[in-house]
């Protein structure tokens, strides 16, 4: 079965009913971190959703490719290296491997495949000169810049006039042709890892990074991109105009689906802000299946305020309905024919198919919990039980045991 989703389009900026490309497959990519420091809850935040799409999809029968990248070529990263006194790269893998671990702590078990972006800098080369062949790029004194004068559609995701973009100029120098236009290459970035290139030695720029790794692994077109709705502009931006201008085929992607941010005291969560929390601190109190649940019960779609005293509320919560869902356990007909439970969760699938409105399907998996627990029939609390099985495979929160 395969469901009437309908998944908002920043692009269109409606809801659209979800066809993917390919006849029951879905490639899906999500810009994943930038490693300089832990995995903190804005990011969980991102990546738990977008793994609850994962897992909906792939129990509605589709084939989902979910690839994700790691930014580990990044000035970020070598500020970060240069204040602590260690080698940039070695700095990237210590936190690369600590953002595996994270999201394995976090149950985040759908991406299909990681990829390091310094593993693409002779594809982001190969693509670079391409754009330069094709007059969509040019250099000036070893960098080499995009010419957003050659695609007329930049500004169509954010949906701002040239006016509106020319007051939200990019990467200010003289060198550069027009106001809008990025860096694909540059001479400095980390100083432990350049790369010899035709223009000299340098670095990729962050934008052209995420676009060799699409391009190589999805080819000229794939279905849905991920990220947070700050990533819009100009990260966003910068990947249709390279990958459309690479290809000449449009559009690069299907559905842009963005999520919220989290902050704290009314400011954005961010490590250059100082106000992080680690997932690897809330984990320690809480664990996995709290932390999803309190992420998932605001819509992906609006910011969150991050609040202690809700997350705590969220835990007690999460050990009621674990202790009701025990019950559950001990009354179910274990011996019962295996129900079909699709009729007990049709108002679950459709608060799921309405733009992944998880607030919703999270009230309805604690009505199944409270109704499972009090039900004395037997074969209707295995009934319960199955539909409960389905529901906390697809949201990744378990209440008893670890359901595959």
């Amino acid at each position: 079965m395969q469901p009437d989703l309908k998944l908002y389009n920043t692009m269109t900026e409606q809801k659209e009913s979800f066809r993917p490309r390919v006849p029951g497959k879905v490639s899906m990519f999500v810009c994943g971190p930038t490693v300089q420091g832990y995995l903190h809850v804005g990011h969980a935040r991102t990546y738990t959703f977008y793994d609850v799409v994962a897992r909906y999809l792939s129990h509605m029968g589709f084939e989902v490719n979910f690839l994700m990248n790691i930014t580990d070529i990044d000035d970020k990263i070598t500020q970060v290296a240069k204040e602590e006194g260690v080698d940039a790269m070695r700095l990237a893998e210590k936190y690369t491997k600590a953002f595996l671990e994270d999201t394995d702590s976090l149950k985040i078990y759908t991406v299909t495949k990681y990829e390091r972006v310094s593993n693409y800098v002779q594809e982001t080369m190969h693509e670079i000169s391409a754009l330069i062949r094709d007059g969509n790029a040019y250099v000036v004194d070893g960098t080499v810049y995009f010419n957003t004068a050659t695609f007329p559609d930049f500004g169509k995701l954010s949906h701002m006039t040239p006016k509106e973009l020319s007051l939200r100029p990019l990467e200010l120098s003289v060198k550069k042709k027009h106001l809008l236009d990025f860096t694909l290459w540059r001479p400095v970035v980390l100083v432990e890892g350049r790369w010899d290139s035709p223009w000299g030695r340098g670095s990729p720029g962050w934008h052209i990074q995420d676009t060799a790794v699409t391009l190589t692994n999805f080819g000229a077109q794939y279905d849905i991109h991920g990220g947070a709705y700050e990533l819009i502009y100009p990260h966003h931006e910068a990947e249709i105009a390279q990958g459309e201008s690479l290809t000449k085929v449009k559009p690069l992607v299907n559905y842009w689906v963005h999520t919220g941010l989290v902050n704290t005291d009314g400011s954005k969560m961010s490590k250059s802000v100082g106000n992080v929390l680690t997932v690897r601190e809330i984990l320690k109190e809480y664990g996995p299946d709290t932390l999803r649940l309190y992420l998932l019960s605001h819509h992906y779609r609006e910011d969150m305020e991050f609040e202690e005293k809700g997350l705590k509320k969220m835990y007690e919560l999460y050990i009621s309905l674990r202790g009701k869902a025990k019950i559950m356990e001990e009354r179910r007909a274990t011996k019962a024919r295996r129900r079909d439970s699709g009729k007990v969760l049709g108002e679950f699938y459709a608060f799921l198919n309405d733009d992944f409105d998880t607030p919703e399907a999270i009230t309805f998996m604690k009505k199944l919990i409270e109704d499972g627990a009090s039900e004395k029939d037997q074969n209707q609390v295995e009934l319960y039980y199955e539909a409960l099985r389905i529901t906390s495979n697809i949201l990744g929160v378990n209440f008893f045991g670890r359901f595959q």
